[in-house]
């Protein structure tokens, strides 16, 4: 029930011990549960510390025996998997999203950057064929992992997807703790018609035609969505189950954009910044959930789109941010419904009162689809209609040159309808071949900008200067731009949107490791124009103000390997200034990716 990262395949388990680069791994670019064997007679085995990997075969088993009396295994920390965050808000497992994308998104601010997510602690790592109920966080591009249910070890070795995870544990029985390394290394490659986007588009505007960035292209390569994450196990304590999930990615803040900065800098040597940062105490009554990770609002990641662009795709419901979330799934056989809520961090720490978020999610569990959040992560998802709500509040200071000595209230809502539905549906997370899923969203609120990838660059008016004092008085805000505004007379007002999105995923037989998808995003600001008025006072808005976006994409992707996909993408975008101005953009990206 917890949100999933669009995240990246199942994760693996990093050994600690010499020998177990002898051995040869198997990966798969979606999540899924890793299959834990019994320890061997050896020594690790002795002190309760076990390895999740194959047994060698009869050929390695002679330099094994010769290295072995050479190397000395010393048993370490375990690494954790993700589980790509498809079906549920619980933090980028598939993949991560966004938007976010990234996250977005993406996440990106969430908005910014790409997004996929981390798997569920608890299993050991299976292959995208398992099925998810209610998705935890995620962990990619879109990569937020669901929770996957472990394969046997037969049932392993007859799938070409799936892997070990790279996961160690100490201890024996109710007494290990485990920790798995999960994550992938993400090459993009992209062109643009015009320089209107760093590598994310996230909620950035198109670049006006009369403009010289909006007539020339420009060409960038990023491994900035490469993401790395660590997911931890500890023993159940009366009837308790604490998990944890640590990932992030190379998106962090940095003093620029070039400009600013050099190229070399941002693209080369970029930020390393925490996604999902949370731990999860589980029992029969309720789950609990602490730190960062995707939002409730819009039951993120389970429902996010597959795209090869970073999450999250503009005009996509795509947030991270710290919270307190309670939920509860009710399993009624082949049905089930998850109930939750959250407080999260206030959107503006002035307004003193947390974010709220509320939702109800409806699962035919049964009725499988495959699904990929973002683009790793591929895993079965059951039918799904999830509802969601966030309220919160605003109190901004008065329209008045600082200091400021008084502020204005406002209230800011959203109410988000989502929803998967297998059109073809699976009977496994590896029955593949000739599926096809529909997955799309609508969203309505004011002052949610933050929270769709939206905003159409809406910001303060300039103060009135009557007595045309130089330097002339400046309005001081402290609330981020796009959620709020002024009238002309100094009134406050929140800003509107609307959004949908639908998106389609078709796995060409026979095996489903080549699929295609399609997804169109639209936003549109209801009280942009009557805020910034043609003929107003300040002219200059009207070209830097838009009151709607549109965005569409083709992806085409193919796993090479278990571990290795590969992607390509077209992209359309498009926005519409309040002068009515329409520029676009046309994008198109390569993507080279490695999970593990």
């Amino acid at each position: 029930m917890f949100p999933r990262f669009p995240r990246s395949p199942s994760g693996s388990a990093a050994s600690l011990c010499c020998l177990a680069t002898l051995e040869p791994r198997l990966g798969v670019p979606h999540g899924g549960a890793v299959v834990q064997r019994p320890a061997r007679g050896n020594r690790s085995a002795r002190e309760g510390i076990t390895m999740d990997r194959p047994p060698p075969s009869a050929r390695q088993i002679p330099a094994l025996a010769a290295l072995a009396s050479l190397l000395v295994c010393v048993p370490g920390p375990s690494y954790a998997q993700d589980v790509p965050d498809a079906p549920e808000a619980q933090p980028p497992a598939a993949a991560p999203p966004g938007d976010e994308t990234t996250p977005a998104e993406a996440t990106a601010s969430s908005a910014s950057a790409p997004e996929q997510e981390p798997p569920p602690a608890a299993a050991v790592a299976a292959a995208p064929s398992a099925t998810t109920k209610a998705p935890p966080p995620a962990t990619a591009n879109g990569t937020d992992e669901a929770p996957v249910s472990a394969l046997t070890e037969e049932e392993a070795a007859r799938s070409w997807f799936a892997r070990p995870a790279l996961r160690l544990a100490v201890g024996k029985g109710d007494r290990q703790w485990a920790i798995t390394f999960f994550g992938f290394i993400e090459a993009d490659f992209i062109h643009d018609t015009t320089r209107s986007y760093a590598d994310s588009i996230g909620g950035s505007l198109v670049a006006r035609k009369e403009t010289y960035a909006g007539q020339v292209g420009r060409t960038q390569f990023s491994m900035r969505n490469t993401r790395i994450g660590l997911s931890f196990e500890s023993p159940m304590i009366g009837g308790v189950k604490p998990t944890a999930v640590f990932q992030g990615d190379f998106f962090g803040n940095q003093p620029g954009h070039p400009p600013d900065i050099a190229e070399s800098a941002y693209f080369d040597s970029p930020t390393f910044r925490a996604r999902h940062a949370y731990f999860k105490l589980e029992n029969d009554y309720v789950d609990v959930l602490v730190g960062q990770t995707y939002d409730l609002f819009g039951w993120q990641n389970y429902f996010f789109p597959c795209s090869a662009e970073f999450l999250g795709l503009p005009n996509q419901v795509f947030h991270r941010t710290t919270q307190l979330r309670l939920s509860h799934t009710f399993d009624l056989g082949s049905f089930s419904v998850d109930l939750a809520a959250a407080a999260l961090r206030p959107v503006q720490r002035d307004s003193q009162f947390p974010d709220g978020n509320a939702g109800v999610r409806f699962s035919v569990d049964s009725w499988k689809g495959i699904s990929t959040p973002g683009n790793v992560g591929t895993a079965a998802f059951p039918l799904s209609i999830g509802v969601s709500a966030v309220a919160r509040q605003f109190r901004v200071n008065a329209f008045t040159p600082p200091p400021a000595q008084r502020s204005n209230r406002a209230d800011g809502w959203g109410l988000a309808l989502d929803g998967l539905i297998p059109v073809i549906p699976a009977e496994s997370a590896d029955d593949r071949g000739n599926r096809l899923t529909l997955v799309g969203g609508f969203v309505t609120g004011t002052g949610i900008a933050d929270l769709i990838t939206a905003g159409g660059g809406a910001t303060f008016p300039t103060l009135p200067n009557p007595a045309l004092a130089n330097p002339p008085p400046i309005y001081s805000p402290d609330i981020d731009d796009g959620l709020v505004t002024f009238d002309t007379v100094g009134v406050l007002h929140t800003i509107d949107w609307q959004a949908f999105r639908v998106g389609l995923q078709y796995y060409v037989p026979p095996t489903g490791r080549v699929f295609v998808s399609l997804n169109y995003t639209q936003a549109y600001s209801k009280n942009i124009p009557a805020l910034f008025p043609r003929g107003g006072a300040e002219i200059e808005l009207l070209t830097r103000v838009a009151e709607r976006s549109h965005y569409a994409d083709a992806n085409l992707f193919w796993d090479a390997t278990p571990a290795v996909r590969f992607g390509g993408s077209f992209q359309y975008t498009t926005v519409e200034y309040i002068d009515r101005q329409k520029p676009r953009n046309l994008r198109g990206m390569g993507q080279a990716i490695y999970v593990f």
